[in-house]
């Protein structure tokens, strides 16, 4: 990728630079915003300290210096950006618009650490301008990147600080080397960012590995912003400065060729501790070594190794259930798409659901949550790029997709969750009115992947936290990692828990109350439980198989979790009915307004939940009507804890139901599970998705997801 580097003298995105170029990106420019008229802004946005010295990079570099003047005025401040006129994220604009009438270039380099204001702008301003950004030292720790940094030979002073614990006559000036075991001390004591990514100090880059001439600075002055007894404000002023040529360098070398005798760790690099788990977590057995070529043809291998060769099936296109409940929350279940004259079946689907949702007062903004179900995952790209012309590009939902056995004639089946805090009333005033926060980060990074696409990592409401499916990408190049499913699953997980822990940092992995493992063969579901339970036990997983997903990867995860999930009730129960057995794997809150459980229905000769089996033992005789719906309300009644339902309860049950289909004989098929719902509707506030898949865990023929808001 040709990218323009976002620089402000400052350490971060000179080193940012060099995490650029060991990602494999050519840097072609650099880019800078100067004070209109001021030494030192006081921005939201830009460095401006230093600025005076910044010109010489262009020569240190032996690259072009594209700048332009700003005023430094944040007048929308918003953590969600739009497009405001005059406000100093337009100066950005400006300048990378004017860049690109004179440069090819892809992406643009930017230093941001934690900054979400910072980011959300510049990622802003890229996507207006249809380019990328490249943020590498995104939610690194603090601690162990400044000291990268120094060992990379990054040399540079502090020319401002502003915080607890640093004073102007004893630190401006110093090297971040030298600094460094103090900002350590002040983390421990106040909590300081040890990079200074709170704006607690500034710095100036001297020298760095892509110079060939370091900054020579033979003039300065202090300035005393704020003479503060507590955390009094100075910088440094630049009055007189040069350049001086380094030895031994060669100006005809690359950067690549610059830095190769420093340590920069290229995007793989950030994944050496998913090895380490290995010895951390216990040794691979024979059983844990699988064949891993499945991935690059997943449907062909199920056909072949499962003896399953699955046919599309049709889902009744006036099947759409849709239940609002009166503290906000809306599900959408079982929502068709399929061709209409010209318009594709993505753009039909979302159209249907633009007019479900106006005809309760809602908007797409509003969607919290997606769950795509795709007959050919091949067409991925062009059905992503219908998604986004119509889904919200701010703030989007998270969404989930993998490709399942469905018709020609009904290619997309979708499931939503909205929510809006509800208006107040005198009928309502007891209700508590939740605020959406979303986490979509469109950056790419070596923390997690970024989503470029309409989707968010992650949104919060209330205490519940949804997270967009995971796949092994790596996130510095977006490709899906090689070493096959632990290494997939490894990631993948990793992926989620850093989400979680970013949109709350006292939520971890153990939150998580549900979850489904998509895998692409029945193989593959040991390690992924395995690699699960070795994390955290407090959730109720399925693993179930599915046609294809996503860049082809083997293992997507679909997850929500509860930041009180340690809080919660856990059983386990069952029962017979006919010849099949009924588990019940159930989570609730304290409260039980918020609880989940997971039904399975399987032969009377399946005895263990977690037993795996690759045969494919069947029941000859087909579950009764009669049966299925006993075993689909004693489901209910367990999750609404065994309440009388003599009158139709006002506890909203939402379910995904997962069966079994092959060209084998189909012991519970779709036509009998929807007559089910439809006799339980009278009884209970039903929304589902009836969803074919190829295979469960074991020799199961119907998983149900169910969860419940009260």
């Amino acid at each position: 990728m040709r990218v323009v580097a976002l620089i402000s003298g400052g350490k971060d995105s000179c080193y940012n630079m060099m995490q650029c170029i060991a990602a494999g990106h050519d840097i072609v420019a650099l880019a800078n915003l100067k004070p209109q008229s001021k030494d030192e802004l006081d921005s939201y946005m830009y460095q401006s300290v230093g600025h005076q010295a910044v010109e010489l990079y262009a020569e240190a570099m032996g690259l072009p210096l594209f700048r332009q003047r700003t005023n430094g005025v944040a007048l929308q401040q918003e953590k969600i950006y739009t497009h405001t006129p005059e406000d100093e994220v337009e100066d950005l604009f400006d300048l990378l618009a004017n860049i690109k009438t004179q440069i090819e270039f892809d992406g643009v380099a930017v230093g941001a650490i934690l900054s979400d204001y910072q980011r959300l702008r510049v990622e802003d301003v890229c996507s207006r301008l249809g380019i990328c950004s490249l943020s590498y030292l995104w939610r690194r720790d603090q601690k162990e990147l400044l000291q990268e940094m120094i060992d990379c030979n990054i040399e540079a002073i502090v020319i401002k600080v502003a915080a607890l614990g640093l004073d102007p006559t004893k630190h401006l000036g110093l090297r971040i080397d030298k600094l460094m075991p103090h900002l350590v001390k002040m983390n421990e004591k106040y909590g300081l960012n040890i990079c200074g990514e709170g704006g607690e100090y500034e710095t100036f880059t001297l020298d760095c590995p892509l110079f060939t001439k370091s900054v020579i600075i033979e003039e300065f002055e202090t300035v005393m912003h704020t003479n503060d007894t507590i955390a009094p404000v100075g910088y440094i002023n630049f009055k007189k400065f040069c350049l001086l040529k380094k030895p031994n360098v060669d100006e005809n070398q690359s950067f690549r060729e610059r830095m190769a005798c420093y340590r920069v760790r290229s995007p793989l690099a950030h994944l050496l501790d998913l090895d380490d788990l290995e010895i951390d977590l216990g040794t691979v057995t024979d059983g844990d070594n699988f064949d891993d070529d499945a991935s690059e043809n997943n449907s062909i291998i199920i056909d072949q190794t499962d003896g399953q060769l699955c046919f599309g099936e049709l889902v009744e296109t006036d099947s759409v259930s849709c239940i609002g409940y009166p503290n906000g929350w809306t599900w959408i279940n079982s929502l068709t798409g399929y061709w209409v004259g010209d318009k594709s079946p993505v753009i039909v689907a979302l159209e249907r659901l633009r007019d479900l949702l106006q005809e309760r007062n809602l908007e797409l903004t509003d969607v919290v949550a997606v769950t795509l179900y795709v007959r050919d995952m091949t067409e991925f790209l062009n059905m992503n790029a219908q998604y986004a012309s119509i889904m919200c590009r701010i703030s989007p939902p998270v969404r989930v997709c993998v490709e399942i056995p469905l018709s020609e004639f009904t290619p997309i089946l979708m499931d939503v969750v909205a929510y809006k805090p509800p208006a107040k009333s005198s009928s309502n005033s007891n209700l508590p009115s939740m605020s959406k926060h979303t986490m979509h980060v469109q950056s790419i990074s070596h923390w997690a992947p970024a989503n470029i696409g309409p989707y968010s990592q992650a949104i919060r409401v209330g205490d519940i936290i949804y997270v967009a499916g995971q796949i092994a990408l790596v996130p510095g190049t977006l490709s899906i990692v090689e070493g096959g499913i632990r290494q997939q699953c490894r990631l993948s997980l990793r992926h989620v828990s850093r989400i979680i822990k970013a949109v709350d940092p006292n939520t971890q992995l153990r939150d998580v109350v549900q979850g489904i493992c998509y895998v692409t063969h029945t193989k593959y579901i040991h390690a992924a439980r395995t690699e699960w339970e070795k994390r955290t036990n407090n959730a109720i997983v399925d693993y179930i198989v599915v046609s294809r997903l996503p860049k082809n990867a083997i293992v997507e995860w679909h997850l929500w979790a509860h930041r009180h999930n340690a809080r919660f009730e856990y059983e386990e129960t069952g029962c017979c009915v006919d010849n099949y057995r009924v588990s019940i794997r159930r989570r609730w809150n304290y409260e039980n307004n918020v609880a989940a459980i997971v039904t399975y229905i399987s032969s009377g000769s399946c005895t263990s939940l977690s037993a795996i089996t690759d045969s494919l033992e069947t029941s000859t005789e087909s579950i009764s009507a009669i049966g299925l719906e006993e075993a689909f309300r004693y489901s209910l009644k367990r999750l609404l804890r065994g309440e009388p339902t003599s009158t139709p309860t006002d506890a909203i049950c939402s379910l995904r139901i997962f069966y079994k289909v092959s060209q084998d004989q189909k012991p519970i098929c779709r036509q009998l599970i929807n007559a089910t719902l439809n006799n339980l509707r009278a009884e209970y506030r039903i929304v589902a998705t009836v969803i074919p898949v190829l295979h469960f865990e074991s020799s199961q023929y119907l998983c149900i997801n169910l969860c419940v808001e009260a």
